[in-house]
């Protein structure tokens, strides 16, 4: 006997699945809404109103596409296409145009709405996320990553990164710079990062690291490399462990400055 029914109390009622779907939604932020299988939309959810900044009444029923700038209708008409004849689209890159004129960047992901009759699909459920924020991410980014180049260009001073948890090694394209190797030869190990230092100096690095790594402690290091046409530099490293959140050592990230002029 179940205690519910011991204790004399009813089961608490089910909720029904479409209520479920309502909920999630409501509080999603992604707009979400459905076409029928003429790629007409057919609902309309208050995120969706203030993503493409239009009211319900003047989409429903009107073709998907029309919220698209006018020069991308062509290739959103395919993807439409592409999902009423049962294929899932995830992540289509494109833009929506507001009716206040501003483009909105946008990932758009459409699946088919399927019968269960073996009719194929009757419509397309559509999630559209608008990605403004990860695109001016990515565009500082990559602008923060160009200006840090340059920078160590002058500075003859290149970055490299060990993640233990992974094994791999990162080198900046300075640091590549600094030892003649290009980044199609290097395969981002350990042994590939210590390979191009001298073999007189190799152990000591290793074990430098490796102390570094273990003690939680920073490093300094003067080492020579010698690059794939057998010329050597001499290489001034400083290096930090990388600690994780249970104050054990994750990695060890590190400057390279080519100091070979200054000897």
């Amino acid at each position: 006997m179940k205690a519910a029914d011991r204790a004399g109390d009813s089961p608490p009622p089910e909720i029904p699945a479409q209520a479920v779907l309502a909920a999630v939604i409501e509080i999603s932020d992604d707009a979400v809404f459905t076409c029928d299988g003429g790629g007409l939309v057919k609902t309309w959810s208050d995120t969706a109103q203030r993503l493409f900044g239009c009211e319900a009444g003047d989409v429903l029923e009107r073709p998907l596409e029309l919220l698209f700038a006018e020069h991308l209708r062509h290739e959103v008409q395919g993807v439409i296409a592409s999902v009423l004849a049962g294929d899932r689209i995830q992540h289509f890159q494109t833009e929506v145009l507001r009716p206040d004129g501003m483009p909105v960047p946008v990932s758009l992901s459409l699946c088919p709405v399927q019968t269960g009759a073996g009719l194929g699909p009757i419509g397309s459920a559509v999630i559209v996320r608008d990605v403004t924020e990860q695109r001016l991410a990515q565009a500082t980014l990559a602008e923060v990553e160009a200006r840090l180049e340059e920078s160590e260009a002058l500075a003859h001073a290149g970055r490299w990164l060990w993640d233990l948890r992974t094994g791999a090694v990162q080198w900046s394209t300075e640091f590549h710079r600094i030892h003649g190797v290009d980044p199609l030869d290097f395969d981002g190990t350990l042994e590939s990062h210590l390979e191009w230092v001298h073999s007189g100096d190799r152990d000591r690095v290793r074990v430098a690291m490796e102390q570094s790594v273990a003690s939680g402690r920073p490093f300094e290091s003067e080492y020579r490399v010698v690059r794939p046409d057998r010329e050597i530099r001499i290489v001034h490293v400083w290096a930090q462990p990388t600690m994780g959140s249970a104050g054990v050592a994750v990695g060890l990230r590190g400057i390279g400055q080519d100091v070979t002029d200054q000897s």
